[in-house]
């Protein structure tokens, strides 16, 4: 973990630090406009406030930044290594070569293990002028960069591992007196994570443990576990201080029915740290669940009594728990409207809807929002190490329009309530392409990259992307065989074609791979050229890009891998890859093989966000787009036809309706929240902490 400030502020704000000149020098205007040149290289440009800043530093100062700010960009877009695909001269070189020749060529790469590679020169490419527009780097102080720390605690949603070490990252390395803690750390991982820090600094955690879970979490974190405790943790042995305080918390807040969930986690760690040594309360639990004696517990409860349909006895125990009355209302209300009861359940839900976090009242509110559809499934994350869709059934029993209508309006007089205590956002204009961007939510699997967003984002490719007419896929990897794929889809989501290296041209889609390239210890190179038009023109509606391991180690075990794509307006001109042509990058290292990081809408021109891990399927062929076809089917239909997320819109809305005044342009606006201004769906961290509150 080896961060600077300066390049948190560029991977967070798109901005830069630059400390005061220590005298004021004149302008060095040759050295900014080649600092500059080398930005607009990599896809950026200098922003006014930010030139100005450089100028009158002196040719040390700048040639320093210089030094500092070129690599973190480049790592940033891809741009810090040597591409070399097995065709060096794609994609003419493969729409030329016989389909023979391709497959000989294959052939003897894979005898020899991926040693053998086919000798071609690499011809000079023509070059061509690539319409770009330009990120603008700002200029940023090194307090407005310690605010992510507070941000970023703020959250009311899981935080991407990244996000994980950037707070780590602040607190190892920053003064105490330097940084702001929120508050309140709202989401339950990350109040956790923090504790687990400060425990290893020796610092206060007493005020951050409210409940046993807690307990688990941060001892699972210090076990570097999984502290959504989705999968399991092997405990670490952990030093006698360290189980001392841990018990001394525990012991002040467990309870017997806190073990049920995780029975078997606590047991484990239970005996980690040797709880019999400093607690007799604690150890008199942990007695119980090692001996497998009944522990009554508030789910079994409620369990017991939805099982055998005793509603009353059921709401009788859930108005207490108002959190778990949430994430059981669509449960109980199906069974109350076979019943006949769906008011009874109405009534007592609304009598608590204050008090359940405002996160669990959005989630509600777009699963509400889902009753209305007609599909015979939808789309869910199940917490884990990695994100995985899974399509479960919609139950047959539909509720009734005019309940949930009663619920939606309960749950949005409740937010509005809530939203009218914040600061005023005045005049507010909200674009309607929003609509089309869900709400962020957990996080905490999302893979780090050039541009983050939800998943299900559906982003328009940009007005100067709108010319260009080839979409170029790539991915880097060290390691064993990893594979880059495109699939083509009809508007039903069936597979049309695909591209891959079992079919490295398709004169169908005008469509073509760079060549497949099984081993590569000192890093690999794999493209895909799309010819939009084409594919539009032989009935592809979807193009679905996908990265495989054939059949080496996880994505986890391989030394680096990424992946991204990139908008060309001359597929044979310029360099293959061209940092300054990049749309995004992401790393990816889930521990998975299969990995489907975004959809493509040729039709709307429009991206889709997926950055979803898929469960491999293994035919004698390998891990592929063959045998993966249905898998591939299923989660483009989830993640196209995911309408069970409420969107930044309404979000927005919501907000706008409590605390600000609707206007018709954006010139009139005060606050906005759009695609490209203002608020965006790419300000995750802000949207988080600051509007989901």
């Amino acid at each position: 973990m080896n961060f600077s400030l300066n390049e948190i502020a560029l991977k967070k704000k798109q901005a830069i630090i630059v400390h005061p000149a220590k005298t004021k020098t004149p302008c060095n205007i040759n050295r900014i406009l080649s600092f500059n040149a080398e930005l607009m290289a990599l896809g950026f440009i200098m922003s006014e406030t930010l030139y100005k800043a450089i100028e009158i530093l002196s040719l040390r100062e700048i040639s320093t930044l210089y030094n500092e700010i070129i690599p973190i960009l480049k790592n940033i877009k891809g741009g810090d290594v040597i591409y070399q695909p097995l065709y060096p001269n794609f994609p003419k070189q493969v729409m030329e070569t016989s389909e023979t020749t391709l497959y000989l060529n294959a052939l003897s790469h894979y005898w020899s293990m991926g040693k053998w590679l086919p000798q071609y020169p690499k011809e000079v490419r023509k070059i061509d002028l690539e319409v770009i527009k330009y990120q603008v780097l700002d200029l940023i102080k090194p307090v407005e960069v310690r605010a992510i720390f507070t941000t970023l605690l703020a959250s009311k949603d899981s935080l991407s591992q990244k996000n994980k070490e950037i707070i780590q990252w602040f607190i190892e390395n920053t003064k105490e007196s330097k940084l702001k803690y929120p508050d309140e750390v709202p989401f339950l991982e990350n109040k956790c994570l923090l504790a687990g820090l400060l425990l290893q600094q020796n610092k206060e955690i007493n005020y951050l443990v409210s409940n046993a879970t807690d307990i688990l979490r941060i001892a699972t974190y210090l076990s570097e576990g999984d502290i959504s405790l989705a999968t399991n943790c092997k405990f670490k042995s952990l030093s006698r201080p360290v189980r001392k305080i841990l018990v001394k918390q525990l012991e002040r807040v467990i309870r017997e029915e806190d073990i049920g969930r995780h029975r078997k986690k606590w047991i484990k760690l239970f005996h980690s740290l040797h709880v019999g040594d400093y607690s007799k309360k604690v150890y008199k639990i942990a007695f119980k669940a090692r001996n497998n004696l009944k522990i009554e517990t508030f789910n079994g409860k409620i369990e017991y009594y939805l099982t055998r349909r005793y509603i009353n006895k059921a709401l009788s125990l859930l108005v207490s728990r108002p959190g778990d009355f949430g994430r059981r209302l669509d449960h109980i209300m199906r069974l109350a409207t076979e019943m006949g009861q769906p008011k009874l359940v109405i009534e007592q839900f609304l009598s608590i809807v204050v008090e359940i976090p405002t996160r669990n009242l959005l989630q509600l509110l777009g699963h509400l929002h889902s009753g209305f559809s007609e599909l015979p499934e939808k789309v869910v994350y199940p917490r884990g190490s990695v994100q995985k869709a899974v399509m479960i059934k919609v139950p047959d029993l539909k509720l009734v329009a005019k309940d949930i209508k009663t619920l939606v309006a309960g749950i949005e007089d409740t937010l509005i309530k809530r939203f009218s205590e914040l600061e005023t956002l005045n005049k507010v204009w909200i674009d309607p392409d929003l609509i089309d961007c869900p709400l962020p939510s957990q996080q905490r699997n999302s893979t780090d990259a050039l541009y983050k967003v939800a998943r299900g984002t559906r982003l328009p490719f940009d007005e100067i992307d709108v010319i260009k007419n080839t979409l170029r896929f790539f991915v880097y990897w060290k390691g064993q065989d990893i594979d880059l794929s495109a699939t083509f889809h009809r508007a039903n989501f069936s597979i049309m074609g695909h591209i891959s290296y079992t079919q490295l041209k398709s004169t169908l889609f005008d469509s073509y791979h760079s060549g497949d390239i099984v081993d590569a210890p000192h890093g690999a190179s794999e493209f895909i050229d799309i010819n939009i038009a084409q594919a539009l023109q032989a009935g592809v509606r979807y193009v679905a890009m996908n990265v495989l391991v054939f059949a080496g180690p996880e994505f986890s075990e391989h030394e680096i891998c990424y992946a991204g794509w990139m908008m060309r307006m001359h597929p044979n001109s310029n360099e293959i890859f061209d940092a300054k042509t990049v749309q995004q990058k992401m790393d990816i290292n889930a521990p998975c093989k299969n990995i489907m990081p975004a959809i493509f809408d040729l039709l709307e021109r429009k991206v889709i966000a997926v950055d979803l891990g898929m469960s491999k399927r293994m035919t004698w062929g390998g891990n592929n787009i063959e045998s993966n076809q249905a898998t591939i089917e299923q989660k483009m239909a989830a993640m196209v036809t995911n309408y069970n997320k409420l969107s930044l819109y309404e979000l927005f809305e919501l907000q706008t309706k409590a605390r600000g005044k609707i206007v018709e342009t954006k010139v009139e606006a005060e606050t906005i929240f759009s695609l490209d201004e203002g608020i965006t769906p790419f300000d995750i961290d802000k949207i988080n902490a600051e509007f989901i509150g």
